[in-house]
């Protein structure tokens, strides 16, 4: 009996140590140091307060600043914080906000690492969102920070439901460039990653402001709030390192939902308490959606905004009216203004950019098809254009507008040329000297300066230009290159079986070998014109197709603009780098007429 007791037990004691095995190995929640897969990204997307702290147990050498605060403040982008301070951030943000935690950890950071500067964020919704902890395995501190039981903590990771490892190999296993809601951090940063949430496109490019009803949300916490705040600052006073204290902003709607009483007292307590610099109240931005991945969450293009005005950086649009230091002496005027009567129009800051797409033009009315404009009907085009008041803008005009608030004329307008035909400069291009207009041409790597397709022998119906040609033109500001891919413009006639439609993966291509496949082209088409002296900002997608994928990888690349051949209009706002990507374009095409062309503009106007 003994033995078969022992037995038993034994076995018990066995599967207990295999289980615990199980989860230390693939640690869903990064307790142990995920020393299988090393994903952190999916641990601290399971639990942050948790995650995070493992990370930084091996990585803490690298950083010697921090943000603490609410998810919020996860907009604060690490490498703007870097290169402004001259520093080595690392984003401790959570889901939520509990300044009872963030209190904690600043303890915890201070005591176990070298903190040479510390941001502090602060948020209303740490006045009533305070010490909570809405799952025990989920939302749970890590026992180094609040000091709870470690034999506790780490048992219930050590025992927990295998299915939280399971699902973490599968994901695992699935995983691909593109972040999916498994992995929504980035490790290194700490950050949220907003690889897809800014290439989207507005969901409403042209939102007004939404009605703000005032609010009697009361402020329970707003004294211990305000009581953890002063150890913080005290804390970072005694060890010599350099805090600021940030007001993150808040979309009207959340911020107008709070007792206007309880609110200001709050506010001036603050200010009493510590200089700080606060986005609240009513602005442009915080009366426009259009800046807010959320009624609740700014997008990280406003957490660059309160970096450049946070550190005077007037090479970044930061529209006036947008956050102030505040301190104790000043404190009443800026309430003063907080509560208007009549709430900002965000709207203020944007413009509507219509752009045209020309391809080839000819003297030989026999020669007109729906890609190929005569050269007369074109004159007529730039006209009407020139009378009717239009100005023709460049690539960088648009850069120009959105990241750096750089006026537009009153009536913008772009003309684009794709794929490079001979005809755009010994046509095109005297013409648009002649009316004071400008254009700008999307070239086709491969084909630059051809006249057959390739290697086929085939000859090309319209002869492309050569980059020595363009050059005279381009250093008149009469045209500006950009790119139409290197070799992504293929024609499945003369391409054969292995064409590829535009930048659309082939069928049953790895990622691996498509992602290696355009970053080539793409490096291809960029040094080619580099060769040139030309430094491409915008990718005209062939035939008008594209992905998300090929969006991120623009955009991780450094592509500031793309173009579609989606018809339509385009919304452009000031600070909101997203909507200079998929612009739409009006088709051109050879019996277009110059009224039928002012019809359409006019339409896009509503």
């Amino acid at each position: 009996m003994k033995r078969w007791l022992a037995l038993f037990f034994g076995a018990m004691l066995g599967c207990a140590v295999l289980f615990a095995a199980y989860n230390v190995l693939l640690d869903p929640f990064g307790v142990f140091g995920d020393p299988l897969l090393g994903w952190y990204e999916y641990d601290m997307t399971m639990n942050p307060r948790v995650a995070k702290i493992a990370y930084l147990d091996r990585h803490h050498e690298e950083y010697d600043a921090y943000v603490v605060g609410s998810s919020k403040a996860s907009s604060l982008p690490v490498a703007e914080l870097n290169a402004y301070y001259g520093a080595r951030f690392y984003n401790m943000t959570w889901y939520g906000g509990d300044i009872k935690d963030e209190n904690a950890l600043v303890h915890y950071l201070l005591d176990r690492y070298e903190v040479k500067r510390l941001i502090l964020t602060v948020d209303p919704q740490d006045t009533w969102l305070y010490d909570t902890e809405d799952d025990a395995i989920k939302g749970n501190m890590h026992c180094r920070v609040d000091g709870s039981s470690a034999p506790l903590f780490y048992g219930k990771y050590l025992f927990c439901n295998p299915a939280y490892g399971w699902d973490k190999l599968r994901a695992y296993l699935s995983r691909g460039h593109l972040m999916t809601a498994d992995a929504v951090y980035v490790a290194e940063t700490g950050c949220y990653n907003k690889q897809l949430r800014d290439v989207e496109p507005l969901a409403d490019p042209e939102a007004a402001p939404r009605p703000v009803a005032q609010g009697g949300m009361a402020m329970p916490h707003s004294a211990e709030t305000l009581a953890l705040i002063a150890d913080v600052v005290e804390a970072c006073r005694a060890r010599g390192v350099a805090l600021t204290v940030v007001g993150v902003p808040i979309h009207n709607e959340e911020f107008y939902a709070y007792d206007e009483a309880q609110m200001r007292a709050f506010w001036a307590e603050l200010a009493a308490l510590t200089d700080f610099w606060d986005f609240w109240g009513d602005c442009s931005v915080n009366a426009d959606l259009r800046y807010y991945y959320d009624v609740n969450h700014f997008r990280n293009a406003v957490g660059r905004m309160v970096l450049a005005r946070i550190c005077g950086d007037p090479s970044v649009w930061v529209p006036e009216d947008f956050g102030r230091l505040t301190t104790a002496a000043n404190v009443s005027g800026r309430l003063a203004a907080v509560y208007p009567a009549a709430p900002s129009d965000g709207r203020a800051h944007t413009a509507r950019v219509p752009v045209l797409m020309y391809h080839a033009f000819t003297d030989d009315p026999s020669a007109v098809t729906d890609t190929v404009v005569p050269a007369g009907v074109f004159a007529s085009h730039l006209a009407a254009l020139r009378d009717a008041g239009y100005t023709a803008v460049s690539c960088q005009d648009l850069i120009d507008y959105v990241s750096r608030g750089k006026d537009l004329p009153e009536k913008p307008i772009l003309l684009t040329f794709d794929d490079g035909y001979r005809s755009n400069l010994t046509l095109a291009a005297p013409l648009l000297e002649q009316y004071g207009m400008r254009a700008e041409i999307a070239v086709v790597g491969v084909t630059v300066g051809a006249e057959v397709y390739k290697d086929t022998g085939v000859p090309m119906a319209n002869p492309h230009f050569t980059l020595e040609e363009a050059a005279p033109w381009r250093a008149r500001g009469v045209i500006g290159l950009q790119t139409h891919s290197y070799d992504m413009h293929q024609v499945e006639a003369l391409d054969g079986a292995d064409c590829r439609r535009g930048v659309l993966p082939l069928p049953g291509e790895r990622e691996a070998d498509y992602l290696a496949a355009f970053t080539a082209d793409l490096a291809a088409a960029r040094a080619q014109l580099a060769a040139a002296g030309v430094e491409p900002v915008a990718y005209a997608y062939p035939y008008g197709l594209f992905t998300t994928l090929s969006e991120v990888l623009l955009a991780e690349q450094g592509v500031s603009l793309t173009f579609t051949t989606e018809p339509g209009g385009n919304v452009l706002v000031k600070g909101l780098d997203q909507t200079l990507r998929q612009l739409k374009r009006i088709n051109v095409d050879g019996g277009m007429t110059a009224e039928d062309l002012l019809q359409t503009l006019a339409a896009l106007d509503g």
